[in-house]
């Protein structure tokens, strides 16, 4: 500390310093753990559509994370933030127990984060110790200075993450034991614009229809139809909030047979109509 102040010089310029863009803070935070496989995979399947980034702080347990088309290789030590509408998965889960710390919340501008997109960070003890501060801030008595002060502390273990990211020697995620979801996904991808059936996905990949349904369920904990129906639902999500399209051709891009199908599916997944879902600002 002493030799850290006697290294500070006069500035050459007393109105110039550091910091001169605003700094954005996370916004309605949430946190909470999810503990079992079976409560990660239905709680999963209720939220996978998201508008909000969500940390995943791996604590106990791997897994593989399924992440739009990538796999990727998840341990305990490892963080993994997902972007807002990234359509998300698990699977390969070490033990039914688990634990898993999560924080949902809203960020902007959406670029900061970017440099995090895809990439699973092995947390350094610097940034362990910021998400100790964080849940220490969590469980304090409500207040707005609470408030303040997990935002704070949710930005530090964020910006620790960066800092752990820069430093950590870059890696290639291996390969899955099991590319099943893999390919389910690239598929998915490639096919977007037009509908895709259960017996599509079986023909692409040399498999029967129920030999394709039952290795699903397998791996990746719930049936494939509802797996469609939830990635169809996602890509909707993302271009009705980030696009202008006409709704009719956002029914087509993300693979619906009408913009009634589309109406009547997305309203049932979402409780709203398309309509309503997105934002004022945009038309269509």
């Amino acid at each position: 500390m002493h030799e850290s102040l006697l290294q500070i010089e006069d500035p050459q310029d007393y109105f110039s310093g550091i910091g001169e863009t605003q700094l954005a803070t996370p916004q309605s935070i949430i946190i909470f753990l999810r503990r079992t496989k079976q409560a990660l995979q239905q709680e999963a399947l209720k939220n996978r559509s998201h508008h909000r980034f969500v940390l995943v702080v791996n604590l106990a347990t791997e897994g593989q994370f399924h992440v739009d088309n990538m796999v990727l290789s998840f341990k305990p030590q490892q963080a993994l933030l997902l972007l807002p509408y990234q359509f998300h998965h698990f699977s390969q889960l070490g033990d039914a127990h688990l634990r898993w710390l999560c924080c949902s919340f809203e960020f902007d501008p959406l670029q900061t984060l970017e440099p995090l997109r895809n990439r699973v960070v092995d947390f350094s003890p610097h940034t362990s110790r910021r998400l100790q501060q964080l849940l220490e801030e969590w469980h304090q008595p409500p207040s707005s200075l609470q408030a303040r002060q997990v935002q704070t502390a949710l930005l530090h273990v964020l910006l620790s993450l960066e800092q752990d990211l820069q430093t950590a020697v870059p890696n290639v995620p291996p390969e899955p034991k099991d590319g099943l979801l893999r390919n389910i996904n690239r598929l998915l991808a490639e096919c977007q614009g037009r509908t895709i059936t259960v017996d599509d996905l079986a023909r692409a990949l040399n498999r029967s229809g129920s030999r394709l349904r039952t290795r699903f369920k397998e791996v990746a904990g719930l049936s494939l139809g509802s797996y469609i129906r939830n990635y169809r639902v996602n890509r909707a999500m993302a271009l009705l909030r980030t696009t202008d399209f006409p709704i009719a051709d956002i029914a087509e891009m993300a693979g619906y047979g009408s913009p009634q199908a589309f109406c009547h599916g997305f309203k049932a997944f979402t409780g709203q109509t398309p309509r309503n879902y997105r934002k004022p600002a945009a038309s269509g």
